[in-house]
């Protein structure tokens, strides 16, 4: 008697299960091509991980000598591994902290205008820097930057008697910080800024209503209603973000740097792309590659964990 309900429910579930992909099948259908996309070119390469275990040889790439944790002890012990990772710690948390600050506070202002025309092209333009290859980037930087008197900003703080000589903002390590975390923010803020926005216009707006009939001004409302009420996309994106804390990024470091700000400039991309493919020594970039996810997986685990017991929401 049992056994004929379990069979009769399973057919059901079976059946309703048939009956939804029938009637989604054109998003499936659509679905499709992000699945083999996913598939190629982030589960396909997580074979190539073997390869930092292994001597990488050209008539076995990935089945070489078994060499263990030969290169990892080396990158560990290697005289670049300490200002490697400081630079790019620093320079990941200076962007993932300042970024999410500056796209917050830029969807909230962007929430409080009310002219729609404005509105929508203040959005347009804060998407463009987004589209702007680091290239391009790098050389308005190089321009506007420059050491050079007629450069923009040498220029007008000279002018304003800020300064009694042009800064090699470029040249001088104190300055690179600063410098790639402003221009991240300035790229990325409006695009950023999308989900905060979306976040903020799904709020009731009778939340809004009752506040203001309480007598509370446009912060307090800000500061009671709208940042509790988006404080889980913020935890999300942010507990995504940590997991990503040592990609600082290739293009910006690569295209910005120079000897004299190398010292500040060197992160774990741009010190893969030099040793791991442009001298060759694949297995030993294989194997910075392989380290770089696997801290950041355990930091993603560690910030949703932390974010759990303190904040009692999380991603999963």
């Amino acid at each position: 008697m049992f056994r004929w309900k379990r069979d009769v429910k399973a057919g059901y579930r079976g059946h309703g299960i048939r009956k939804q992909i029938k009637r989604q099948k054109v998003h499936l259908l659509l679905l499709i091509p992000f699945v083999v996309f996913i598939l190629v070119f982030k589960y396909v390469p997580m074979y190539g991980s073997l390869l930092a275990f292994r001597e990488f040889s050209y008539r076995t790439p990935f089945g070489g000598e078994w060499i263990g944790f030969k290169y990892f002890s080396a990158f560990f012990n290697s005289p670049d591994f300490a200002y490697v990772m400081r630079n790019t710690v620093v320079i990941s948390t200076l962007n993932l902290v300042f970024s999410t600050v500056a796209a917050i506070a830029f969807a909230i202002l962007i929430c409080e205008v009310r002219n729609a025309i404005f509105k929508k092209f203040v959005q347009t333009v804060s998407y463009l820097p987004h589209f702007i290859s680091w290239v391009v980037v790098a050389g308005m930087a190089m321009t506007i930057f420059s050491i050079d008197e007629l450069a923009p900003v040498n220029s007008l703080l000279l002018q304003l008697k800020l300064i009694d000589k042009p800064i090699n903002f470029l040249g001088e390590v104190d300055h690179f910080w600063p410098l790639v975390t402003g221009l991240n923010v300035w790229k990325n803020v409006g695009w950023n800024s999308i989900i905060y926005i979306a976040a903020i216009t799904s709020i009731d707006k009778q939340m809004y209503e009752s506040a203001m009939i309480d007598g509370a001004s446009r912060w307090k409302q800000i500061l009671h209603i709208t940042l509790p009420s988006i404080l889980p996309t913020i935890i999300l994106l942010f507990t995504f973000g940590v997991g990503y804390i040592l990609n600082a990024g290739l293009d910006q470091q690569l295209f910005l740097q120079n000897p004299m700000n190398m010292p500040h400039a060197e992160v774990l991309d741009t010190y893969v792309l030099k040793y791991g493919l442009q001298q060759a020594a694949y297995s030993y970039g294989a194997a910075v590659g392989l380290f770089k996810s696997v801290v950041g997986l355990a930091l993603l685990l560690l910030c949703n964990y932390a974010c759990r017991k303190f904040l009692r929401m999380g991603i999963f």
